[in-house]
C-alpha cells in the first residue's frame, strides 16, 4: 500500500482508534488464552476440569462483549477512502472473528455436556475459522498503521 499523509490531529484519531482496538483484543485475548491452555488439557485426553464451564463461558462473554464494543467503534473520517475501505474491513474481520470464537465455546460446551467428539471438531473448525479472521483483520490493521506511519 502507498504512503498516506496525515495531519498531525487526524494522525492522532487514528492512533487513538488503533488503541482502542487492541485494548479490546487484549483484555479478549487473556479470556481466550486461558480457555485455550484448559482445553489442550483436554484435547491430549485429559480429564474436563470443573473450572472448564466457567472458563469457556467466561472466554464466550468476552468475545461477545468484545464484537459489540468494535461494532460501536467509528472509522476515523478523515482518512482516504482506501484506507477506510481496509479499517471497515478490519474491523468487521475483528468482529467476525470474535463471533466464531464464540461459536466454537458452544461446542466446547456441548462436548464438557455430551462428551460428543464431534462436538470438538466443531471447536476446532470454528476456532480455525476465527484465527482465520483475526489474521486477516490484524494484517490489513497493520498495511494503514505502516501506511499512515502510526506506530503501534
Amino acid at each position: 500500500m502507498p504512503a498516506i499523509v496525515l495531519s498531525t490531529a487526524d494522525k492522532e484519531k487514528l492512533a487513538a482508534f488503533q488503541k482502542e482496538i487492541l485494548n479490546i483484543e487484549g483484555l479478549t485475548g487473556k479470556a481466550l488464552i486461558l480457555a485455550g491452555e484448559e482445553l489442550k488439557n483436554v484435547l491430549k485426553g485429559g480429564e474436563i476440569s470443573i473450572n472448564l464451564p466457567a472458563i469457556v463461558d467466561k472466554a464466550q462473554t468476552e468475545c461477545l462483549k468484545a464484537g459489540e464494543s468494535l461494532a460501536k467503534k467509528a472509522v476515523p473520517e478523515a482518512l482516504p477512502p482506501e484506507a477506510k475501505r481496509l479499517l471497515d474491513e478490519s474491523k468487521t474481520g475483528l468482529i467476525a472473528s470474535y463471533t466464531a470464537y464464540a461459536a466454537s465455546f458452544d461446542a466446547v460446551k456441548s462436548f464438557a455436556a455430551d462428551k460428543n467428539p464431534m462436538a470438538l471438531l466443531e471447536y476446532r473448525k470454528k476456532n480455525a475459522e476465527a484465527q482465520q479472521q483475526l489474521k486477516g483483520a490484524t494484517e490489513k490493521l497493520k498495511q494503514i498503521m505502516a501506511a499512515t506511519g502510526v506506530t503501534q
